[in-house]
């Protein structure tokens, strides 16, 4: 009788037994919503030859995502923790897989980058709350600390692979693929959720900072949409500037409303800390130059070197493929030298790749030259990440921990759409593709020569 009564047990209790099995699902979360960041700028120029857009039409199709991933990364913890992780986790995923399906339907810009947007707001309630689920899948700490790894790995992985993955499919089945091939992961992703994660007790008296959300969401959309549109619109006219004055009043706003709530969406007093107030400007400015290269360089293969979407692909692999090697060097050399060494070693190494874009670009330029600056923004980036989020992770008290993650990843955020957003304009204020990438790499390269000179002058060799 016992043994058929355990054998009940277990199969009432299958997410108990199985976490590895969590974390496999908690994973593909974390696979497919950074997939979807980085697999889109592959698919731009047949995106734009098929629904007719012009370039900052394209930067909203990036932006978009990014702009509501962003907006609502901090709020998803709370809702986590109201509602039940694994209630949000899978309507995280209802979110993103119908906005997909009407991605990949869409038939025209207006629908593309609205669907977007929707996106964003899944792939929000995805993240934090599979780093909950994966936390409380296992009791060993050793092999809750494994799973974590698993997770950071699947990200960095995911990110690195998204061009290849997406000039495969644009070749073969057209751009709609990149957005219809998340059908098929949502859909096995919701069943497995139901069947295996674990449910939680969820906490109704968490409450979720309505006024600091709504807010911040109309203070970014202002200010992307005054870098995407003022090159086109002018950055004089009525708009703009209307545009630039709401950016700063609802900034101001945002302070003041975060200092009047009890349980602010963003505590104002994490940024007394000097470490943690410099690594997440640090995680700013390392997206901005990393993923406004992404966007301009997809633009400057296909549109000046005349690559295929799926040569696009491959010759990003320098850049993307250094990601996962270099992200696991990145932890050891820090764990040897110290926080600030790879850090500021990685945005010299990479400042110097930038510099030496803008001067190897040209229009009859082959692939061959531009191999060196690549690997070397390939090499550097990854050496920035790690021990940036160590530095912000240790500034905390373990209370805020997840809080504090919350807030690098929507500066992080911020600074990849901001980035998307600069870079992709000087494209089109530029007198033609090659001016405005030269452009964009010296940019690039001078914020992270900033970026070397801030780390140096305050990021510790060793934190607690």
């Amino acid at each position: 009788m016992s043994d058929c009564f355990q054998e009940v047990v277990a199969a009432q209790a299958p997410e108990r037994t199985r976490p590895n099995l969590t974390a496999f699902i908690v994973c593909l979360g974390c696979v497919v919503v950074l997939l979807d960041i980085s697999i889109v700028n592959v698919a731009l120029h047949p995106i734009a030859a098929g629904l007719g857009g012009n370039l900052s039409d394209l930067q909203w199709i990036v932006d978009a995502y990014t702009v509501a991933f962003a907006s609502f990364l901090l709020s998803a913890g709370t809702a986590g923790d109201r509602y039940g992780n694994k209630q949000v986790f899978a309507g995280g995923f209802v979110l993103f897989t119908i906005a997909s399906m009407v991605c990949g339907a869409a038939t025209s810009m207006a629908a593309l980058i609205g669907a977007r947007v929707v996106q964003g707001i899944g792939a929000a309630l995805i993240i934090p709350c599979s780093l909950t689920l994966l936390n409380h899948a296992y009791d060993d700490p050793v092999q809750r600390t494994k799973a974590f790894g698993w997770w950071a790995g699947s990200g960095g992985a995911s990110v690195a692979a998204g061009p290849v993955i997406g000039g495969l499919l644009v070749h073969s089945f057209g751009w709609r693929s990149i957005f219809f091939v998340n059908l098929p992961i949502g859909l096995a992703a919701l069943i497995l959720t139901a069947r295996y994660i674990q449910n939680e007790k969820a906490r109704p008296g968490q409450r979720i900072d309505l006024p600091g959300q709504i807010v911040s969401l109309f203070a970014l959309a202002a200010l992307i949409t005054v870098l995407i549109e003022g090159a086109h619109w002018g950055w004089a006219s009525p708009r703009i500037l209307g545009l630039t004055a709401g950016f700063l009043f609802l900034s101001v706003l945002f302070v003041a409303v975060e200092r009047k709530q009890s349980v602010p969406m963003l505590p104002l007093t994490l940024f007394r800390s000097t470490q943690f107030t410099v690594a997440t400007l640090l995680g700013l400015l390392l997206s901005f130059s990393f993923y406004g290269l992404i966007f301009t360089l997809s633009l400057y293969f296909q549109q000046v070197c005349q690559f295929t979407p799926l040569q696009t692909g491959i010759a990003f692999l320098p850049v993307t493929g250094l990601l996962t090697i270099m992200n696991i060097f990145a932890g050891k050399l820090g764990a040897k030298r110290g926080m600030c060494f790879p850090i500021a070693s990685g945005f010299i190494v990479a400042s110097i790749g930038f510099f030496w874009l803008s001067f190897a670009t040209s229009d009859g330029v082959g692939y061959g030259t531009l191999l060196l600056p690549l690997l070397c923004v390939g090499a550097g980036v990854p050496l920035i990440l790690p021990p940036v989020t160590t530095v912000v992770l240790a500034s905390v008290d373990r209370s805020r921990v997840g809080l504090a993650s919350a807030t690098l990843n929507t500066g992080r955020q911020v600074g990849a759409a901001a980035g998307v957003a600069v870079l992709g304009s000087l494209l089109s204020a530029a007198p033609s593709i090659v001016t405005g990438f030269r452009w964009g790499m010296i940019i690039s390269g001078v914020i992270y020569v900033v970026g070397t000179a801030v780390a140096i002058r305050h990021i510790p060799a060793k934190v607690d």
